[in-house]
């Protein structure tokens, strides 16, 4: 299977609009990323992967690899941040790990019509997104099956990875995925990030889902954070760019209250086998909360990988 530089452009041609007395411009090249398409044998659909490997000498047994939703806005984030701060791992706590970004072809930052297939069991309640029309979401079934009998045994076949040390990120609706794929599949990984989480989705069966989980058969870690500012205006956001409508939906999707009482339920539901740790960005908001408490999350849900 191809695969291609991070950041390469196939076929590009050098361009006309280049600075006075320099080379010509050439697409930037990610140190130690690539990325290739994946098609699901459940669906047909395709999916761009990224990969990120560290250039650290792998330990006995295989990386930790952290599986990251939204791959095409936020692959880059995590992989530049593990690279840079796991150099010295001893001192922040956080270890050399491979990078899986799972994206989707033809796409700069998040693809909606995607992402409300993938990360959903059916449309959001009606009552916090009365906009939404009710097609083209609930394909999350097929997509965890995606993930766990495509994906994660490609990964492993490929890469010299240790299946025992795994976290999925997500942020927003990949927040609530996250969520909710622990509340089905507490044992697909051992750490769960889950950021901003949009649990408003569907509180409801998210809640019934929690109350029914089966008993994990090893400890898993989930890492919960939101902004202070997502339930109402931050000082810096003026208070006429925004209408009435705004903040009536940020006063019913309860950003901030949600995420902390589900993360109240996973340790309900879990017992001491989970490990869940929810923290409030103060100074952020619902799209600074990721590149704001990313470290924080890598350290906490991946503590038992130091060995």
């Amino acid at each position: 299977m191809h695969e291609k530089a991070v950041g390469e452009t196939p076929g590009s041609a050098p361009t006309s609009n280049d600075l006075s007395g320099s080379s010509v411009p050439e697409s930037l090249v990610v140190p130690g990323c690539s990325r290739f398409a994946l098609r699901s044998s459940e669906t047909g659909l395709c999916y761009e992967i990224f990969i990120y490997v560290p250039e650290a000498e792998p330990p006995v047994s295989g990386f930790p690899v952290i599986y990251v939703l939204d791959g095409n806005s936020d692959f880059i984030t995590v992989a530049e941040t593990v690279r840079r701060v796991s150099r010295r791992p001893k001192a922040t706590g956080i270890v050399p790990a491979i990078v899986v970004g799972i994206g989707y072809p033809n796409t700069n930052g998040y693809n909606t019509d995607r992402r409300h297939l993938d990360f959903t069991r059916g449309p959001a309640d009606a009552s916090v997104f009365p906009d939404k029309a009710t097609d083209g979401c609930g394909g999350q079934a097929a997509y965890i099956r995606f993930l766990g009998n495509q994906l994660l045994p490609h990964v492993q076949s490929r890469l010299n990875v240790d299946p025992g040390r795994r976290i999925l990120l997500g942020h927003s609706l990949a927040g609530y995925f996250v969520l909710d794929l622990l509340s089905q599949r507490p044992d697909m990984f051992n750490g769960y990030i889950s950021f901003s989480p949009s649990v408003w989705w569907d509180r409801t069966g998210l809640s019934r889902a929690l109350a029914s989980a089966n008993a994990v058969t090893r400890p898993i870690r989930l890492f919960t954070a939101v902004g202070r500012w997502e339930q109402e205006l931050a000082p810096w956001q003026a208070t006429a760019n925004f209408g009435d409508k705004y903040h009536d939906i940020r006063k019913v999707r309860r950003m901030i209250d949600n995420a902390r009482e589900i993360s109240g339920e996973v340790s309900a539901a879990f017992g001491a086998q989970a490990d869940v740790r929810f923290e409030l960005g103060e100074d952020d908001d619902h799209a600074s909360i990721v590149t704001a408490m990313l470290c924080h999350a890598l350290r906490f849900a991946g503590a038992a990988f130091a060995r």
